[in-house]
């Protein structure tokens, strides 16, 4: 499909859905405006139908960060299960997280290598970012609540600004384009160990679709207005092949028991 083409469906489903919120309400609640935008998303980056094929996917890359350039590969699954591995100058490390059990992560620069429960901080942001569905995907169900809250431009562009709150604990921002319906940024606050608020920033862009959907394949983190990190994804399995215990903290091995 052209650029037109997309352009001219997105226009129509986006008109379909707003006509249909005025005709139930002469006053369309905040609540419900952000719902309307969450179903013109999901129709925007592939379908419901297209989205739930795809349970899981392995995505490889490189990240820019602190002046070092780092190989990566990251395997998640829906809802929650992710493991990201990297390698950087010889030295790899294993970060990941099953939905249930805490996040753990391995080093392989210790001898031996022995996995160990993620430090709390690291670990509550690594959970944050573990959900393989987005928000508007992923919507009340997974515990996400969406309000609207109006419109702003950023660089010439025209951008709904979201409200969301997860589990009534964590908020933070989504901004979804006007034109494509691509969720392109996302604005938080997180605090570090040391009690510090920073204002974190998270642009998605490079939009390519896997199996049908459309996933932003660069990613640039920025705190406090300074980029940190830059993510350019080259790569992308969709439901690839993955042991049954793959996302799940590897155990001590069971002495050998000597015959008497």
């Amino acid at each position: 499909m052209d650029r037109r083409s997309r352009r001219e469906v997105l226009v129509g489903v986006k008109t379909i859905w707003l006509a249909a919120a005025l005709a139930c309400s002469t006053i369309p609640a905040r609540a419900d405006r952000a719902e309307d935008l969450a179903r013109i998303h999901v129709e925007a980056i592939g379908g419901r139908e297209r989205i739930a094929a795809l349970h899981a996917l392995r995505a490889s890359g490189t990240a820019f960060a602190a002046g070092k350039i780092v190989q990566f590969t990251m395997t998640a699954a829906r809802p929650a299960k992710v493991r990201v591995e990297t390698e950087a100058g010889g030295r790899k490390t294993v970060q990941a997280s099953d939905g249930v059990e805490p996040p753990w992560e391995l080093d392989t620069a210790t001898s031996p290598p022995k996995s160990r429960l993620m430090p709390e901080m690291n670990a509550r942001t690594f959970l944050g970012d573990a959900e393989f569905d987005d928000p508007l995907v992923a919507g009340a169900d997974r515990g996400f609540t969406l309000d609207y809250a109006g419109e702003m431009q950023v660089r010439g562009r025209k951008l709904h600004r979201l409200l969301v709150t997860r589990k009534f604990t964590e908020t933070f921002a989504l901004f979804v384009d006007d034109e494509t319906y691509f969720i392109v940024m996302r604005m938080e606050e997180r605090t570090t160990a040391g009690g510090r608020k920073l204002a974190v920033v998270t642009h998605y862009e490079d939009f390519r679709p896997v199996d049908g959907v459309l996933l932003p394949h660069q990613i640039t983190l920025a705190i406090d207005g300074k980029m940190t990190q830059q993510t350019k994804i080259t790569r992308v399995e969709a439901n690839p092949p993955m042991p049954e215990d793959f996302f799940q903290r590897p155990r001590p091995a069971e002495p050998a028991v000597t015959a008497p």
